[in-house]
């Protein structure tokens, strides 16, 4: 048979890498050189690359290009290790990754609840009536939508138990059982058990959404054999990276998925969390066709316990209302008409102002120690909105000696007075939002101390 132009590529670099021709960490020639070298397209060599990749051959890392491999060590089966159910543990604590308790306006929806529950008594032990969600909430989002140059309207909106579940149906809506899923790496522990539950299969998009050659790396990904019809991504304050798609990317994205017939689902839940100036726009705002899916929530900004989501489904809107319906599950109507109250009086506009401040001077705080530490040995990039700071590690540290240095490091991990900090993607996850009380500057200096060793 035939062998295809990437797979020959593939073939030759596979062959020098283990006739040891390639040693084990050596860079691979970049993208433009093997354009040149074997006069291929980009496409093409961008394929035998995630060819090697998916072989475990070679690995991306970061903006540097492509490296070998090491060997994965071969070693007999033994019982998992306290170190390693610590770092499930810790993976899956990266799940209820949110902003510090403190930030939320607490007495303001315990005043509200009071206030709707003494006008509708009854709504907490009814069931919704509206499946789609309640109209005044679906009213108020529509209004609120214009914020960040949606302007949807009520109609397209569908509430869900979450941003989650909003996810959920999207991706039902839009796939089937063994297609392939475009995703931004590094990939989040919540994606993968969203395609995994789904039986899907993710095709990692390794640039980030502001590096140069992201629209490149989509387009190659997309002018492939069998390629993925979907791309699910964070166009503001990825996490973990908290990368922003610059304006002049999110139009070019969207030709390049209307070109393709792709489609679009837009996770904005960190949309409204910018430290500075206008709350960016979102991809759904220049959807003219109705290919994005968009998809937010309550949980990051005003009030994590409601569990409330929505989503403005484009040309899948009856799909997703079926599989809604069909769902059998519900939102609490008291949830929605708490948060609907609140939108109604405009009590976001100033709890969003001072959240906005608050985080940003926490992230200050953090990013000086960092820098005072790591600057001379690391570059370390601006934290434009988020909550979240994430810090690439060097190979040579393996997951496990982080994890024993986190807990050496803090050893009251859990306890309310310390940052969260995880492993995400080889890469180390410091929630900023956590007030910086002495304890906690002094273990993160050590940390950072220790780190510094291995650059």
């Amino acid at each position: 048979m035939t062998k295809n132009k990437y797979q020959i590529l593939a073939d030759e670099l596979a062959d020098a890498i283990l006739s040891k021709k390639l040693a084990v960490n050596a860079r691979l020639p970049s993208v433009r050189e093997l354009m040149q070298q074997h006069q291929l397209s980009l496409a093409t060599v961008t394929n035998a690359l995630h060819t090697l990749e998916e072989k475990g051959l070679v690995e991306p890392r970061g903006k540097a290009g492509y490296y070998v491999k090491p060997p994965t060590r071969q070693e007999t089966a033994q019982p998992v290790s306290h170190t390693q159910a610590d770092l499930q543990s810790v993976n899956a604590s990266v799940l209820n990754w949110s902003p510090a308790e403190d930030l939320f306006p607490e007495q303001r929806w315990q005043s509200l609840l009071g206030s709707v529950i003494r006008r509708h008594p009854f709504l907490s032990t009814r069931h919704a009536q509206a499946a789609y969600g309640h109209p005044r909430l679906r009213a108020e989002l529509a209004k609120r939508s214009a914020e960040n140059g949606c302007f949807l309207k009520e109609d397209e909106l569908i509430v869900t138990q979450g941003a989650t579940e909003a996810l959920l149906l999207a991706l039902r809506a839009t796939s089937e059982a063994g297609n392939k899923v475009m995703v931004q790496g590094p990939v989040s522990v919540l994606y993968s058990r969203l395609l995994e539950t789904l039986t899907l299969t993710p095709v990692t998009v390794h640039n980030s959404v502001d590096a140069p050659d992201f629209l490149a790396e989509v387009q190659s990904i997309l002018e492939a054999e069998d390629a993925p019809k979907v791309f699910l991504l964070v166009a503001n304050y990825h996490f973990p990276t908290g990368a922003l798609m610059p304006l002049p990317v999110k139009r070019n994205l969207l030709r390049l998925a209307e070109k393709h017939g792709v489609a679009i689902i837009e996770d904005d839940v960190y949309g409204d969390l910018q430290h500075d100036g206008a709350r960016p726009l979102t991809l759904k705002s220049f959807d003219l066709k109705g290919n994005v899916i968009y998809v937010n929530s309550c949980s990051k900004t005003l009030a994590p316990g409601l569990h409330i989501g929505w989503l403005a489904a484009g040309s899948w809107r009856e799909r997703i209302e079926y599989l809604k319906s069909a769902s059998a599950s519900s939102v609490n109507e008291l949830s929605q008409l708490v948060l609907a109250e609140f939108l109604a009086q405009g009590s976001h506009v100033p709890h969003l102002r001072k959240f906005r401040q608050q985080l940003k001077t926490r992230s200050g705080e953090y990013l000086s120690i960092l820098r005072l530490v790591l600057g001379n040995t690391v570059k370390l990039a601006d934290m434009p909105g988020g909550y979240s700071y994430w810090l690439p590690l060097p190979d040579k540290i393996s997951p496990e000696e982080i994890q024993a240095q986190i807990r050496a490091n803090w050893p009251l991990l859990d306890e309310s007075d310390t940052p969260q900090i995880a492993l995400v993607s080889h890469g180390l996850c410091v929630n900023t939002s956590i007030p910086l009380t002495d304890p906690l500057r002094q273990s993160l200096t050590a940390f950072c101390f220790y780190l510094r060793g291995f650059y």
